[in-house]
């Protein structure tokens, strides 16, 4: 299996060995990829890079269109966007804050998500998984729902996919967990209010942020809400992780990029996922049910009650990290604050969530959520001030702290501009 070492983002993994490769390009077939070959980016992560794919001038062409795009920052047809910033960028793509221009000078602001035809071996695979999002987001797009960001549509410009979704003004979950905005928020806050964010929202312990149980729990009931809304319409998330999980100025949770969900029981052909955070049937290359997002969920939770990613104490090597999920439910309790230690419940809930076999794993999101024994029931065991929190209002005031002056809107990374897509020519 792959080196996985420092693989925080989502990477391309090499699918289950089968006796014949699909022909590519018929309908109704998954996209299939090569195995890539481990490289570390400039800032100590890691990615996997797919060989360079036979000589074919279609396909080479697909790919320059899509480092235009990239350099130009802009989309000219059908309709024009100009790249603002970027948002964020992985192996499926980059996505952009972008200003879209349309008639009589209407001007907009939108997330563009490009998806990058190199992770694929061809055109026609490359396509083919286009079609699979685009009827992906045919089926989504009609439901509104406060904990999932929504996806517009889907276009294509030069033959390079793009999805169009709504903007979140505010940070991710990774953001909230990594502390970096602690010092702006302390420096405009006074005693009284700082005194008042820690107590309620975060933990400071040997220079390490996590967040209050009371939070960690109102963050993952609005995730398992979202969730829950996908395995209803035959979806699994399937990478759910901290950054794929935000919250808005005004405090409400949001599930975002759903480029990789998958029909609940899909066969795994790619397999697109962030291996820190995937279930142990998700390792060994199994189809998805919803107790793979349940267990991916529980893993979040772990995390924002440590303060650092549990995973990532294990060894790199796969094998090892599916090891290490394995065996978590039964000593869960050494990565636990003293603080939750108390609540039985709660650590009841969490074990539940990371059984290494989903069998014996929630059936349900709502279960999950709100059944007998749940996220629901663990509240109980808060003390009377968390329980009666509002952490939505609470959340909002303290990103208010963190508002850029100039500009009147969140910025996570506190950059007039982050464009670090990377083009290899």
């Amino acid at each position: 299996m792959n080196d996985l070492a420092s693989m925080q983002s989502t990477v391309v993994m090499d699918p289950p060995p089968a006796p014949k490769r699909a022909s590519p390009g018929r309908p109704g077939e998954s996209a299939l990829t090569e195995p890539g070959t481990r490289r570390s980016t400039g800032d100590g992560r890691a990615t996997l890079h797919v060989p360079p794919a036979p000589a074919d001038s279609e396909f080479a062409d697909l790919l320059e269109h899509y480092r235009a795009l990239i350099r130009a920052r802009a989309i000219p047809y059908p309709v024009a966007y100009r790249f603002v910033k970027e948002l964020g960028h992985g192996r499926q793509g980059v996505v952009f804050l972008a200003t879209r221009h349309g008639a009589r000078a209407c001007l907009t602001h939108h997330a563009i998500k490009l998806f990058d035809p190199g992770i694929y071996s061809s055109a026609a695979r490359y396509w083919t998984d286009m079609g699979r999002i685009a009827k992906q987001i045919s089926l989504l797009q009609p439901i509104n729902n406060v904990n999932m960001v929504s996806s517009d549509f889907y276009e294509e410009c030069n033959g390079i996919g793009y999805m169009h979704m709504q903007i979140i003004d505010g940070v991710d979950l990774q953001f909230l967990i990594d502390g970096k905005h602690m010092e702006i928020a302390r420096s405009r806050s006074t005693p009284e209010e700082w005194d008042h964010f820690l107590n309620v929202l975060f933990r400071m312990e040997d220079g390490r942020v996590s967040l209050q149980a009371g939070l960690a729990l109102y963050i993952l009931r609005n995730v398992l809400r979202g969730i829950a809304v996908l395995h209803a319409n035959g979806f699994i998330h399937g990478d759910i992780k901290p950054t794929n999980i935000m919250v808005n100025i005004q405090g409400t949770v949001k599930l975002v990029d759903f480029g990789r969900a998958a029909r609940i029981g899909e066969p795994v052909n790619i397999l697109l996922g962030s291996p820190l955070y995937m279930a142990p049937e998700s390792h060994r290359r199994e189809p998805g049910f919803i107790q793979s997002d349940i267990f991916s969920t529980g893993l979040v939770g772990l995390e924002m009650l440590k303060g650092r990613q549990i995973a990532s104490l294990a060894d790199s090597n796969e094998n090892n990290l599916l090891d290490f999920k394995t065996t978590l439910a039964s000593r869960i309790e050494q990565y636990l604050p003293n603080e939750v230690l108390g609540n039985i419940e709660f650590i009841h809930v969490l074990k539940h969530f990371l059984e290494p076999d989903m069998v014996n794993r929630y059936d349900s999101a709502r279960e999950a959520e709100s059944g007998e024994h749940s996220l629901m029931s663990a509240r109980q065991w808060l003390s009377d001030s968390e329980r009666e929190c509002e952490y939505e209002r609470e959340l909002e005031a303290y990103l208010h702290k963190l508002v850029d002056e100039d500009t009147g809107t969140l910025n996570p990374h506190f950059a007039a501009d982050n464009l670090t897509a990377v083009i290899e020519v």
